[in-house]
């Protein structure tokens, strides 16, 4: 019991103000009620080109979301025993704008589950009125709109009454990308409807991503909630925006979104690997957000010239973020040396001080193990927590005290960071405070240092502790050949690397532990975990020469 008061206590303390009048605000009866017209719609505006979503459904009734199929017909749209992601997916109504969309013959068969959707999720009532899934599936049934021109008097006025029920209730109680979503749901709403409530609605919107737009982006590009996955969904915003705001929306202000697309893109650029696919750090999955060539594409497309954006990313510490990224032809690092999120929106966040990935020859060696779930459950915990990681668990603990789905109480810090480079080498160092919860004198500090082709990676741990250990997590494609104290580590018959392990005087044996990497949603795949005790003199240095 006091264990979990203390939890509350280190959560809840870094909530702003808002959120703490949202959070009361939201569980306050609504007095909003269901209206039975809507204001005119904008006929003389159609827009187009935004990016098409995949495909969840053949026929509209198996929907395939999170690599788990269920049956709308046998389960209704929000059955407690599927999971709340799941049922969010099914409300977004991403799947009228996917590729399989474009069929003629689907459209009318895709109004009919509209209807089903109105006369089945009455007004305020389940998962399909919460404000996420709502802003979704608004600003996916004015894109429907945009290209069938098939919503009818009973689809628009439900369609009013959602955008109304969202307008009076955005989502302060979480701020964040859910808020953000809020608000772009709203500038949609206001450019599609007429009249002085239309107005309102767009004004609120753009007022809301006025307030948030240098709090979420920040100034080296990245989403603040440092996720490239929730980043990606962020540009996508952004960029929509820009779509269908061009004529209601002050030029400053959409020349500052153009800004941010631009910054934005490199960050993403950064995060990403030549193979398309995001770097795990804190809650991301490929395959959720549109890819960077989406992104990349679309931004062109609004006349934000690629040239204008830098084609190839700096090597170094974005300072904002709190990333250190190093890529040569063969060789790409990333490290994380920052805060783990913004102190008062943890929610996505991952115990992965100090943690790491590794590519080399263009292919993913040494990853972070993903994400493949939300929810409240011990996979859920253990994906967040830092033995899920590429770094150092002390005394069985968390660098982070991650708890729940989506809490942390009393959090990492870094500190003494430092970095210099020489041509295609340099050394990154880096402290942080995660453990001093247990004992002020426990730091953890490692030490990165590229020569050549050898990457170094020294462990260093102060204070008294019981135990640590070092955890390399490597993709599922990498296969492991022994070679007395050496490893080689192969890709499809190539040797990558080969890797050795020492407490600076005297070789330490790694142990190969059976694991998982989650890549996606849904999915766990097998894979190995270099691991690594830490001796009595609390040093540990792997040579990985490539």
């Amino acid at each position: 019991m006091w264990r979990k008061i203390t939890l509350i206590f280190h959560t809840v303390k870094y909530l702003k103000p808002a959120q703490l009048i949202g959070r009361f605000i939201h569980f306050l009866p609504r007095t909003i009620r269901e209206i039975f017209t809507h204001p005119k719609i904008n006929t003389e505006t159609s827009y187009q080109g935004f990016i098409v979503k995949k495909s969840s459904t053949e026929d509209l009734d198996c929907f395939t979301f999170l690599s788990e199929t269920n049956s709308l017909s046998s389960l209704g749209w929000d059955h407690p025993q599927v999971s709340k992601l799941w049922r969010y997916n099914l409300h977004y109504f991403d799947f009228i704008n996917s590729s399989l969309a474009e069929e003629e013959s689907r459209a009318e068969k895709e109004l009919e589950l509209i209807h089903q959707w109105i006369d089945e999720n009455p007004f305020g009532k389940g998962t399909a009125w919460e404000p996420y899934p709502g802003s979704l599936r608004i600003i996916n049934w004015i894109k429907w709109h945009w290209r069938t021109k098939l919503l009818t008097d009973k689809a628009l006025i439900s369609l009013w009454n959602q955008v109304r029920y969202l307008g009076d209730r955005p989502e302060y109680h979480l701020l964040g990308n859910h808020l953000f979503i809020n608000a772009k749901a709203l500038i949609f709403a206001g450019v599609f409807f007429e009249g002085k409530e239309a107005k309102a609605f767009l004004d609120q919107g753009i007022q809301i991503i006025q307030e948030e737009l240098d709090e979420q982006f920040l100034a080296d590009g990245a989403h603040f909630e440092l996720s490239p996955m929730y980043h990606a969904l962020g540009l996508e915003d952004l960029l929509e925006i820009r779509v269908v705001g061009h004529s209601k929306v002050p030029d400053s202000f959409l020349d500052k979104i153009d800004d941010k697309i631009r910054v934005g893109l490199t960050w993403l650029k950064q995060m990403s690997y030549s193979n398309g696919e995001l770097a795990h750090f804190n809650d991301c999955a490929n395959g959720i957000a549109p890819s960077l060539v989406q992104l990349e594409s679309m931004a062109s497309s609004l006349g934000l010239n690629p040239s204008k954006m830098e084609k190839n990313a700096p090597a170094g510490l974005l300072e904002s973020s709190g990333f250190f990224v190093f890529e040569s032809k063969e060789f790409k690092m990333i490290a994380d040396v920052g805060e783990i999120g913004p102190t008062y929106l943890p929610g996505h966040a991952h115990a992965d001080s100090l943690s790491f990935e590794l590519a080399l020859q263009g292919e993913r060696v040494i990853v972070n193990s993903g994400t493949s779930l939300y929810g409240l459950s011990q996979e859920r915990l253990r994906q967040r927590s830092t033995c899920a990681h590429s770094t150092v668990e002390i005394n069985g603990e968390n660098s982070s005290e991650v708890w729940s789905g989506f809490r942390v109480a009393r959090r990492a810090s870094p500190f003494d960071l430092k970095w210099n480079q020489d041509g295609t080498d340099f050394t990154l160092a880096c402290s942080h405070t995660g453990y001093q919860r247990f004992s002020k004198d426990i730091i953890h500090r490692r030490i990165w240092t590229k020569d050549g082709s050898n990457l170094t990676i020294k462990d260093l741990v102060f204070g008294h502790i019981k135990r640590a250990k070092v955890r390399y997590f490597l993709h599922p494609e990498i296969t492991i050949e022994e070679e007395g104290v050496y490893l080689h580590l192969d890709k499809n018959g190539k040797r990558l690397a080969t890797v050795k392990a020492s407490d600076g005087e005297n070789d330490i044996s790694i142990m190969q532990v059976k694991s998982t990497y989650h890549p996606n949603f849904g999915k766990s795949i097998a894979t190995t975990c270099l691991e690594m005790e830490m001796t009595e003199t609390q040093v540990l240095i792997l040579k990985i020469a490539f």
